[in-house]
């Protein structure tokens, strides 16, 4: 009888923990042949960024680029000119805006125009085609936006834009603002 009950306890905890798998939204792992210094919804400290610029005027988080590129310039109407290449790494608080008390600790957008730079194998230099055909394999759905295709799986948001001036990668988590906080 005392190995039934163990057998029926042990059976209702693999459920539970089957179910409770169910419920959770992963996020893509961060690809072993990148050269991003962080990957998404990875904890960071402002220690982290030292040696990185980051940019003034930012309402709900920082925004620093990738350690080697140069600061933006400014034109006469005082707007940012980006270089050509870069990447800029987004940290905000997660899973909410209001998590942390307010601290930015985690990396929730990355943005590349830099065709060194690769996610799965997918580069700034790839084609659309390439692009779904990468992350359909990985299991993502695909939204086909004509010049902008967008790649999801879990919470994890990756975005590939062919526009006519240049190509850029974005990868996002979705963070909520339960709060309703107004930046």
């Amino acid at each position: 009888m005392k190995k039934y009950a163990i057998a029926i306890f042990a059976a209702l905890w693999l459920c539970v923990l089957s179910l409770s798998a169910c419920g959770d939204d992963p996020i893509l792992a961060k690809p072993e042949d990148t050269a991003l210094e962080f990957w998404i919804t990875e904890k960071v400290s402002r220690e982290d960024f030292q040696e990185h610029y980051c940019l003034e005027g930012v309402f709900g988080g920082l925004i620093y680029l990738g350690k080697d590129y140069p600061p933006p310039e400014t034109d006469e109407d005082h707007s940012l000119i980006f270089p050509e290449h870069y990447v800029q790494y987004t940290v905000t608080a997660y899973p909410d805006y209001s998590s942390n008390k307010g601290i930015f600790d985690t990396v929730t957008k990355i943005q590349i125009t830099d065709p060194d730079v690769s996610v799965y194998g997918i580069t700034c230099n790839s084609s659309l085609e390439e692009f779904d055909k990468v992350f359909t394999n990985l299991g993502c759905s695909i939204q086909d936006k004509g010049i902008l295709h967008i790649a999801k799986s879990g919470k994890t948001h990756i975005s590939f834009a062919k526009y006519e001036e240049r190509e850029i990668i974005t990868i996002w988590v979705e963070v909520t603002n339960k709060q309703g906080i107004d930046f």
